[in-house]
């Protein structure tokens, strides 16, 4: 097995991994809509996807010196996080298609699909309170901090998107900027997570980032 394969089959273990430990936070009984409301937020999960966010999380951790079973809650609320800004993205641009399957507003309806959004923002913080024992609160606090400070910056880029869309004319600085918020702040927010989360200090987080 060449390095290459090697390192998409751990992706794909640790994808799996992380799988698992979103579902199990997604899992419903009870009233019908309560119900349907979780399936419409599994539906992008279920549909696939990289989950390079969370192997970040977990390969930084193992980088300080940490195990990966220390920063799984904070990988899984990464890929939550991230899974709530693709539902409400695509209801914002309007998408149809998201992973080869119909969007959540789509299939759902747009007050599914908010609310949807929503269950899985407030999944994040459930899943990182998993990983408050063994001492590991402040950690956890710290990747909270992480976390509240990417999705700050997630919404500052889509505005700028958003913005974007309606000029003749965006600045390389301003495009940089908006690509910086949008997308790299919670890439980089999942190493330093992941740095938190193993032990790491505070040089080791910060050049993770």
């Amino acid at each position: 097995m060449s390095g290459f394969e090697e390192l998409l089959s751990e992706v794909r273990r640790c994808a799996s991994t992380v799988d698992e430990a979103m579902l199990r936070l997604l899992e419903a009984e009870g009233h019908e809509a309560v119900l349907e409301l979780y399936r419409a937020s599994r539906h992008l999960i279920e549909a696939g996807g990289k989950r390079l966010r969370p192997f970040l999380v977990l390969k930084s951790c193992e980088a300080v010196g940490g195990e990966e079973e220390e920063a799984l809650p904070a990988a899984t609320a990464v890929e939550l996080l991230h899974t709530f800004t693709l539902i409400h993205d695509d209801i914002m641009d309007r998408d149809d298609v998201r992973r080869g399957v119909p969007t959540v507003h789509v299939k759902w309806g747009l007050d599914t699909a908010i609310m949807a959004g929503d269950l899985l923002f407030a999944k994040v913080f459930q899943s990182v309170a998993g990983g408050v024992s063994g001492g590991r609160a402040e950690r956890m606090l710290r990747v909270v901090e992480l976390l509240a400070e990417a999705a700050v910056e997630i919404c500052e880029g889509q505005a700028m998107d958003m913005a974007f869309e309606a000029s003749e004319t965006v600045s390389e600085e301003a495009y940089i900027t908006m690509v910086s918020k949008k997308t790299a702040a919670l890439m980089r927010a999942s190493a330093m997570c992941g740095g938190v989360c193993g032990g790491g200090d505070d040089v080791e987080v910060d050049a993770l980032g």
